[in-house]
């Protein structure tokens, strides 16, 4: 994995992308000092654009080719992150500025997603699920470096901070096209696109005579509106509420999600063959995870936090093991579309997630919010069961 100049491309991504999670969270909670609900709106913002965008983005790597839109929109996204940490330094939080700069963030980053993930399944002569899975350990091995990166910032401070992040996505660009221009521009080839209402009709044709994947689309909307807010909102807010003096160390606590998520995808993707029920082993982490969160109700120290939050981690290996399933039923001249569908429910419901979990922190408190939040998830958990599309997938 850590030979292929794509891997390489994508990890240093997504070690951009852990990067920009820990640092905006820090710049909200603990530079700009923002309250409950602010942190929840300026969250869901930077959200909001995977809401219109991502299905555009996907459409425009199947018009033009992946590897030219995800070349432009991530490169836009390191300028974004470089000209907002140079107007930080110059004049301080400009509500305004913030504004700005989350819409473009979000829209940039939108775009990247699909784009990045349409190389997935080639990218190496292994089947779609498995380089999912190697996928899945790239990500978490990246977004560990990017968590261990956000450790910096009481240091690099916002300018270090947005620079560094600027400079990962900019190597990322440089990396892709260094490798495709080795292996042959195959992933520049536009695929004709069909005119959109043709196009619209069959990817709702694509979930109807495939419900498989329409229930994992089901369970990425359930991760995106419950799990992902919960790292954005409740994680740093408890943190403050119960160990105030450890917020310089809120980085830790991601820290300790990733090394889980490295853990277990890592062992998930060398027993890869073994796992013939994937869809019933992710339900069962979901579930596993939904009880880890009550858990941090009863933790009576930070590092005891930390170590619920690092089993916590493992849950992400859950989408892993279905989204390779998800992107082997895809066919190819609509594959990009049909992962930013599948983004626009993971991401675009996280944007409401986190600004619903956000005011309803505010208005009840962190944990009156964690046990619903549980509650909610094993709801939908059982939900997925009792359709049976996930626990009938086997490896391809």
């Amino acid at each position: 994995m850590f030979r292929s100049p794509f891997f390489r491309a994508y990890g240093l991504w997504h070690w951009g992308e852990g990067l920009q999670t820990v640092l905006f969270t820090w710049y909200m909670t603990f530079h700009a000092e923002l309250s409950a609900a602010q942190i929840g709106f300026y969250q869901a913002l930077v959200l909001s654009p995977f809401l219109i965008f991502t299905i555009a983005g996907g459409a425009l790597s199947d018009r033009i080719g992946a590897s030219r839109s995800y070349s432009w929109s991530t490169l836009c996204f390191a300028i974004v992150l470089a000209v907002y940490g140079l107007a930080d330094q110059m004049v301080g939080f400009l509500p305004w500025a913030f504004f700005a700069y989350c819409l473009a963030a979000g829209i940039t980053s939108a775009i990247s997603n699909p784009a990045i993930d349409t190389f997935v399944p080639e990218a190496t002569p292994r089947s779609a699920q498995a380089n999912a899975l190697l996928a899945a350990t790239a990500h978490n091995i990246a977004k560990l470096f990017g968590t261990l990166s956000g450790l910096l910032l009481p240091w690099l401070l916002a300018l270090g901070g947005f620079g560094l992040n600027a400079l990962l996505m900019g190597a990322s660009v440089l990396l892709l096209r260094l490798h495709f221009q080795a292996k042959g521009p195959r992933s520049n080839v536009a695929v004709t696109a069909s005119d959109g209402p043709s196009r619209r009709t069959s990817i709702v044709q694509h979930y109807r005579s495939c419900p498989e994947n329409f229930d994992i689309l089901l369970s990425s909307a359930m991760l995106g509106l419950l799990i992902v807010p919960v790292g954005y909102i409740l994680w740093p807010l408890l943190l403050r509420e119960r160990f105030p003096d450890q917020g310089d160390l809120v980085a830790l606590l991601y820290i300790s999600s990733w090394i889980g998520a490295i853990a277990l995808t890592a062992l998930a993707g060398r027993y890869a063959a073994r796992l013939q029920r994937p869809g019933r082993f992710a339900l069962m982490i979901w579930f596993s995870w939904a009880v880890l969160l009550s858990v941090l109700l009863l933790v009576q120290s930070f590092w005891q936090m930390c170590l619920v939050v690092l089993i916590m981690g493992g849950g992400k290996l859950g989408k892993a093991l279905v989204y390779g399933r998800y992107l082997h039923n895809s066919p190819e001249p609509s594959r990009g579309v049909l992962i930013a569908v599948e983004q626009t429910a993971f991401w675009g419901l996280a944007t409401l997630g986190t600004f619903a979990m956000g005011a309803m922190v505010e208005a009840f408190g962190v944990e009156p919010v964690i046990l619903t939040v549980s509650a909610l998830v094993v709801f939908c958990l059982l939900v997925l069961t009792t359709r049976r599309q996930l626990t009938r997938i086997q490896m391809a």
